[in-house]
């Protein structure tokens, strides 16, 4: 009797993993024309704020420039 509910269990299990290899892809066909496919990301994200403009720059900005160029200078 024991080999005969291992010969059972055997069967069982061997059903169960082979209806996953007769299961196709998953999809139910109905008829209608599958979605595209969504855009791939290329890792920028769009917020539809424009980028900030780069601030002119300052008179610190310019003497501090200014000074480092002379310094050798001297």
């Amino acid at each position: 009797m024991k080999s005969y509910r291992n010969g059972i269990a055997a069967l069982v299990l061997a059903f169960v993993f082979s209806t996953s290899a007769f299961a196709d892809d998953g999809i139910i066909w109905t008829g209608k024309t599958p979605p595209p496919p969504p855009p791939q990301a290329d890792g920028i994200i769009w917020t539809g704020v424009a980028a900030p403009e780069p601030e002119e720059a300052t008179l610190t900005e310019i003497t501090l420039s200014l000074l480092q160029t002379l310094i050798p200078l001297l």
